[in-house]
C-alpha cells in the first residue's frame, strides 16, 4: 500500500492490510445499515484481503450531498479519521481516511454519484447502481455489463494504454461486451469494430474526442471548484525549522506523500512559485519561509512541527492537524 512505511514499527504491513480490509468492509456495511445504495465500481470480490490504497465506488445521487458527513461519522465510530477531501468533479470526491493511532494505515474512499470526467456524464448513478449484485461479505458490485461500460469510459477519459486495456476487457463475458457495444452505439454514435487492441484504440479515441472536453472556466460548477481551491487549498507547507530537515522530509513523504496529497516536494529554499503547489494538493517541506509570506497564507496551510517531538509523534500530530482542518472546512464535528 502506498504511504505505509515510516516510524511505526509495531504496525507491520500485514497488520495494516488487515485493518484496512476491515475498515473498508465495515464502511460498505455501514452504508447499507443507513439505507444508502452503493456499489464498488471494480474489485472488492475478495473482501479487500489484498493490499489496498483506494476504493472506487458509487452512491445514489440523492445521497451525494451527505456522503462526506457519513464517511466522517463512520470513521469516528471505527477509530479512524477523515483527513482530506479532494474534489475532482462535481459528483466525485477522494476521501482520505487513516487510523487514529497509525497515519500510515490509510485508504482513500474514492466516491462518485454520476460518473463524469471534465463535465461529461458517462453513466448516471442510477444507471451504475441498476441491478447491482451483493457480495458474500456484505457490499455490492456493479453488474458485469455496467462495470465494463464504466471501465471503457474511464479508459477513454484517462487515455489508458491500449494493450493493458485490451487484456482487461478480454476477461469480461461476451454478453457484457455486447452490452457495451450497444451502449457505445446508442449513446455515443460509436460502432466498435472489435475488441482487439487496434479496434479498441479507435473506439477509445472516438469516445475521448466526443466526450472529454473541459467545461469553460465560467461554468458554475467549474468556477466554484476553482474558487474553493484558491481560498481553501488542499496542499500543506511544512516548515521544519530547527528539526532534522532530511529525516522529517523522508518520513512525511513515506507516510503522507502519495495518498493524502497528489504530490510531495522537498525544497532547500523557499521560492514564491511554490505557492501554486498548495492549490495543486502538494505537501511542500522547507527548512524555513519568510514570515511575511506565511502571514499572507491561510493559517491551516502551514504546519510547524514542535521541535521537542520525535518523528513518530510528528506524524501523528500532522495527521491530527489534517483531520481538524478537514472537519472545519467540511463543517463536521471535531475528530477524535
Amino acid at each position: 500500500m502506498k504511504g505505509a512505511t515510516g516510524k511505526f514499527a509495531p504496525f507491520v504491513e500485514r497488520d495494516r492490510t488487515s485493518r484496512i480490509s476491515e475498515f473498508a468492509r465495515g464502511f460498505f456495511n455501514f452504508l447499507q445499515s443507513k439505507g444508502v445504495p452503493s456499489a464498488i465500481l471494480h474489485g472488492g470480490g475478495d473482501g479487500f484481503e489484498n493490499p489496498l490504497s483506494d476504493v472506487d465506488f458509487a452512491v445514489a445521487g440523492n445521497v451525494w450531498g451527505n456522503l462526506t458527513r457519513l464517511i466522517h461519522e463512520y470513521c469516528g465510530g471505527a477509530g479512524w479519521r477523515l483527513c482530506q477531501v479532494l474534489r475532482h468533479e462535481p459528483t466525485a470526491a477522494y476521501h482520505v481516511c487513516s487510523a487514529i493511532d497509525d497515519p500510515a494505515c490509510a485508504v482513500a474512499l474514492d466516491a462518485c454519484s454520476d460518473y463524469q470526467r471534465n463535465g461529461t456524464v458517462y453513466l448516471t448513478a442510477s444507471e451504475l447502481l441498476e441491478e447491482r449484485k451483493p457480495y458474500l461479505w456484505g457490499g455490492f458490485s456493479l453488474t458485469p455489463e455496467k462495470e465494463l461500460c464504466y471501465r471503457f469510459a474511464k479508459a477513454a477519459a484517462k487515455s489508458k494504454e491500449v494493450a493493458g486495456v485490451a487484456e482487461e476487457f478480454a476477461r469480461y463475458p461476451e454478453p457484457a461486451r455486447k452490452n457495451c457495444e450497444t451502449w457505445l452505439a446508442k449513446h455515443w454514435g460509436i460502432i466498435l469494430a472489435g475488441w482487439d487492441p487496434e479496434d479498441l484504440k479507435t473506439g477509445l479515441g472516438d469516445l475521448r474526442r466526443r466526450s472529454n472536453r473541459r467545461p469553460p472556466v465560467f461554468n458554475a460548477d467549474s468556477f466554484a471548484r476553482i474558487v474553493s481551491r484558491i481560498l481553501s487549498p488542499s496542499g500543506m507547507i511544512v516548515v521544519t525549522g530547527g528539526g532534522d530537515f532530511d529525516e522529517i522530509s523522508r518520513e512525511l513523504e513515506a507516510t503522507f506523500g502519495h495518498l493524502y496529497f497528489r504530490r510531495f516536494l522537498k525544497v532547500d529554499r523557499w521560492k514564491p512559485a511554490l505557492i501554486k503547489g498548495l492549490v495543486a494538493s502538494t505537501v511542500i517541506v522547507v527548512p524555513e519561509m519568510p514570515g511575511i509570506v506565511e502571514s499572507l497564507l491561510p493559517a491551516d496551510c502551514v504546519y510547524r512541527p514542535d521541535g521537542g517531538q520525535d518523528t513518530g509523534e510528528l506524524l501523528l500530530n500532522f495527521a491530527r492537524c489534517l483531520a481538524e482542518r478537514c472537519a472545519r472546512r467540511e463543517m463536521l464535528s471535531n475528530p477524535g
